[in-house]
């Protein structure tokens, strides 16, 4: 850190490097933090840990029957949303932890239940999928197995628009930087249902035949440019303007893309217009396309099959750039699969792909596939078993990014809300929601702290152990002039 420091005052290290430097470290010290505890059940004090809560951590549940989804607002990172299998969500203050070095429970500040025959405004089956409004926290979107997509007002947690699709939806997605409020979803058919918020209408349907939609993620650079994966292996890219719809189909056969087709085609002398943007027979996996998703410039597509295969792809040209990542990777679930991209601009690592594996999180360079960590809820010792089988019932369903905020878009390099150096938050089918941060602050810190608070003898049988230490190793006495 002092090298740094010294590289950034000389003029040899400009500050947003020297950022990066930083937040690479942040990044790569990833760790549990099992003092961040969420507590969903009734009766609990809202602030600090009672002792009852200290003795049996593992009894605390966000969710009693499991938590299946989750979301962050993007502006403060102060709002958590979480959806329990038993169609429930709940709303929680990360901002209510003042310290997030300190152990503290967290409780809902309010909860939409279970749909019944008193209230009828919430799901009545397990959340598929949560997501804020692209440009404003005060509102949400949720969509459960029971064929539904809801709108909802954060501050009053009420209803505020139905929308019935006939058919599971598996998850949505909308745009953050278009005008337009349409929102695509995933759902057992096999079209691309998409619903206008303006409207309140199911406006059209991208149709495509490849089986159920398990995944679509609108590009953050073309407003009205989508990305759908399906079960028959494929990606498609879509203008969703266009009558014909599908402008191309990501082909993992291709590590050269588009333009070199084109150039090829010039240079033997084809006609231009006889030359297909893509392969009608092109498979991005060879098994089902369950997690789609584009790195915050827009340079690069993500996608997830069930071949345990992650593929990482160049947007402009559609090229397969080859990036491996091993055999670790699991992916076996018939539902979407979240998967968090960092920030292009966070670290020297470039883009990390953060993989919820199964009972862990696998952390990868996105570009060359190398494993940067690997995070392990406490007390797990094996969390994959042989082929990819749970041993266990806290399988990760949704992860989360707590980023700085501040217009929907990361600020700079500083990861963070109010009171965080960044976090990771996991939804778990035990029913728990687990917290990751990164590892602060350093070993000198802690020294230097520990030392001002020690009392005199405290530090003097510190001083004479490190003095007989030395004397030891040197074998005589030393005296300094």
């Amino acid at each position: 850190m002092q090298a740094r420091i010294l590289l950034r005052e000389v003029g040899d290290l400009d500050q947003p490097s020297f950022a990066r430097t930083i937040t690479t470290d942040l990044v790569r010290s990833f760790a549990p933090a099992p003092h961040h505890r969420f507590n969903g059940g009734r009766g609990s004090s809202s602030g600090s840990s009672s002792i009852v809560d200290e003795d049996r951590p593992h009894s605390l549940r966000a969710h009693g029957p499991g938590v299946s989804a989750l979301a962050l607002e993007k502006f403060d990172g102060r709002l958590l949303l979480s959806g329990g299998a038993d169609g429930s969500i709940k709303i929680w203050d990360l901002e209510s932890c003042v310290n997030p070095h300190a152990a503290h429970t967290f409780t809902p500040v309010a909860t939409i239940a279970r749909s019944s025959e008193t209230s009828t405004a919430g799901h009545s089956h397990g959340i598929t999928h949560l997501d804020f409004f692209p440009f404003d926290p005060d509102a949400f979107l949720s969509s459960a197995y029971d064929k539904t997509l809801k709108l909802w007002s954060t501050e009053r947690a009420a209803l505020s628009a139905e929308f019935d699709l006939n058919a599971t939806i598996y998850s949505h997605s909308t745009s953050q930087i278009a005008d337009h409020l349409i929102v695509a979803c995933a759902t057992q058919h096999s079209h691309v249902r998409l619903v206008d918020l303006k409207s309140g209408s199911a406006i059209q349907a991208l149709v495509a035949h490849g089986g159920p939609v398990l995944s679509t993620a609108w590009s953050p650079r073309h407003e009205y440019v989508l990305a759908s994966g399906h079960a028959d292996g494929k990606v498609r890219i879509w203008d969703i303007r266009r009558a014909g719809g599908v402008i191309a189909q990501l082909d993992q056969e291709d590590s050269l893309g588009v333009v070199h087709r084109f150039r090829h085609a010039v240079a033997s002398r084809t006609d231009l217009s006889n030359v297909s943007h893509f392969r009608n027979s092109a498979q991005a996996h060879d098994d089902a396309v369950n997690g789609l998703g584009w790195t915050d410039d827009g340079r690069y597509i993500v996608s997830a099959g069930h071949d345990r295969r992650i593929r990482v792809w160049d947007a402009d040209t559609g090229a397969n750039t080859l990036a491996s990542f091993g055999a670790l990777v699991q992916n076996s679930h018939v539902k979407t699969v979240n998967f968090l991209l960092t920030p292009s601009n966070l670290s020297e690592d470039r883009e990390i792909i953060f993989w919820p594996n199964d009972q862990e999180i696998l952390a990868f360079n996105l570009h060359d596939g190398k494993l940067i960590n690997r995070l392990r809820s406490p007390g797990t010792a094996n969390p994959v078993g042989p082929r990819g089988s749970t041993m266990g019932s806290n399988r990760i369903t949704d992860i989360v990014w707590r980023g700085s905020g501040g217009s929907g878009r990361q600020m700079g390099a500083v990861m963070g809300g109010g009171n965080s150096s960044g976090a990771i938050y996991s939804a778990h089918l035990d029913g728990q929601i687990r917290a990751w941060m990164p590892h602060l602050p350093g070993p000198d810190d802690v020294d230097e702290n520990e030392e001002l608070n020690e009392d005199e003898e405290a530090r003097r049988k510190k001083r004479k152990a490190v003095d007989d230490a030395y004397k030891s190793l040197m074998g005589k006495q030393v005296t300094f002039i």
